[in-house]
């Protein structure tokens, strides 16, 4: 039950209360479903103990703390209940996710879930966009500049709620596209071009249409990682140059430039987060208090987690994704080099490693479980037994990376320190490490401290010499 709620409440948080009308628009109802959701994930979280060594959940708890501690430091009590009321949805997300995806499928009808919400706001975000439903909801237009003259204007493909701003409803497109392929089936050409190939067609419209900077970025950064690993980076990289700029050629930012003085307006408000970051680096200024001392967002993740958290905060939080990537990444590494893949290709993998306590229609009862679990060790042998532990397979790892790493090159021209998207992919990828708990561990164990320190002092460095160099 739990996870089916689960199911539902992601659904809600990407296809926004306000679709619902008014009686959604202050979010209690996601609140009440978000607390009978926590109540019916406790019991698997209590039967799971080995998810005590999940070092990304001892960090999330670190980091909303950090959020309340952030406005305690400046003698305000009552901001704690103001911080958490905005970003435990975000947490809520998380935790329910790594509680209930205890099974390989599990973890593959939460992406499709992800990649479904989605779809069903670019659905509708297109009929708005070409046939003009609800009017200008899902179009913004917007004026290109010449400098200070203005030259005229482009449409732009938004969502709704927070979605609204297009780079935000291009990010979690991003996110649905690599997300998508998990569905790809080997050797089924017709199957795959209308469960795959389609809808990712789709989707790359769509993202077209929104007309982002940043998604092409996003894009091209996807792009070199997805067939790096077939042709190799020198030819990786020169393919992925040819396909920038022929997104250029088709107008793909909608006349705007991808240049530092294209970006100077953004470079400004980092120079004012650093400012801020230096008049409080313990604790920050303060969770959702960076436009009280600028007048825009951050447009950067991690400045604004820097500004408004210090240090104690952003370690936190970089902390989270280096975690999650080390995982990501020890995981494909085993995978690559395991010696008995081609026999485990033969063995039915659903039949093995699905957990026996799944409650979705059509799962082995538990004696039908052990029954095919039961003979590995002593009738395989104990390497095979080893390898078997591989259960998420190498192509979803990669999927959900990919994601992942969308997300966090979009996030570097947007404020997503806080909401839903971050804490969605980062629970999809840490159920992923969980269940492969056997062989990722040991890489989280080794040396993350060491990485975040230096990626966290890297980062500020780079974003200083940025703006020094600039200003």
């Amino acid at each position: 039950m739990g996870f089916i709620l689960t199911l539902i409440y992601i659904f809600c948080t990407i296809v926004s209360p306000e679709q619902f009308g008014d009686q959604w628009a202050d979010y209690r109802v996601l609140i009440y479903l978000a607390a009978l959701t926590f109540l019916f994930s406790l019991p698997e979280l209590l039967r799971r103990r080995h998810l005590l060594s999940c070092v990304q959940l001892y960090l999330l708890l670190g980091f909303t703390l950090a959020v309340a501690l952030s406005n305690v430091a400046h003698g305000w009590l009552g901001g704690v209940i103001v911080a958490w009321r905005i970003f435990l949805p975000s947490v809520g997300v998380f935790f329910f996710i790594v509680a209930n995806v205890t099974t390989v499928r599990r973890l593959k009808i939460l992406a499709l879930t992800i990649v479904g919400s989605t779809f069903a706001v670019v659905a509708e975000a297109l009929c708005g966009y070409y046939f003009g439903f609800r009017g200008d909801t899902f179009v913004l237009q917007q004026s290109l500049f010449a400098g200070n003259r203005l030259v005229g204007e482009f449409s732009r493909l938004r969502g709704i709620g927070n979605m609204n701003d297009p780079n935000n409803f291009a990010q979690i497109m991003l996110i649905a596209l690599p997300l998508l392929f998990l569905a790809w089936r080997r050797g089924q050409l017709l199957a795959n071009s209308v469960i795959v190939l389609f809808p990712s067609a789709v989707l790359l419209w769509a993202i077209y249409l929104t007309h982002s900077r940043g998604a092409l970025l996003a894009l091209a950064v996807l792009f070199v990682m997805a067939i790096r690993r077939r042709i190799g980076t020198t030819a990786s990289l020169a393919l992925t140059a040819t396909f920038v700029l022929a997104l250029f050629a088709v107008n793909f930012t909608g006349g705007r430039q991808i240049s530092v003085d294209g970006g100077a307006d953004r470079l400004w408000i980092w120079a004012s987060g650093l400012e801020m970051f230096k008049s409080a680096p313990v604790f920050g200024v303060g969770f959702d208090s960076f436009m009280d001392f600028s007048d825009l967002t951050a447009h950067n993740s991690f400045v604004l987690c820097l500004a408004e958290l210090g240090l104690v905060g952003s370690l936190l939080w970089v902390a989270l994704i280096v975690t999650t990537l080390m995982g990501l990444n020890r995981i494909i590494k085993l995978q690559d080099g395991r010696p008995s893949e081609s026999i485990l290709a033969e063995i039915p993998e659903p039949r093995i490693f699905l957990d026996p306590s799944d409650d979705l229609p059509g799962h082995p009862s538990p004696s039908t479980a052990n029954r095919f679990a039961t003979p590995i060790a002593p009738d395989i042998g104990t390497g095979i037994e080893s390898a078997a532990r591989l259960e998420v397979p190498e192509q979803w790892v990669l999927a959900i990376r990919l994601a992942f790493v969308s997300f966090l090159t979009t996030s570097w021209f947007l404020s997503r320190t806080y909401e839903i998207p971050m804490y969605l992919i980062l629970g999809l990828a840490t159920a992923a490490i969980v269940l492969q708990r056997n062989v990722a561990e040991s890489a989280i164990r080794k040396s993350w401290i060491f990485v975040t320190l230096a990626v966290e002092a890297s980062t500020i460095a780079f974003i200083y010499l940025v703006v020094r160099l600039r200003m």
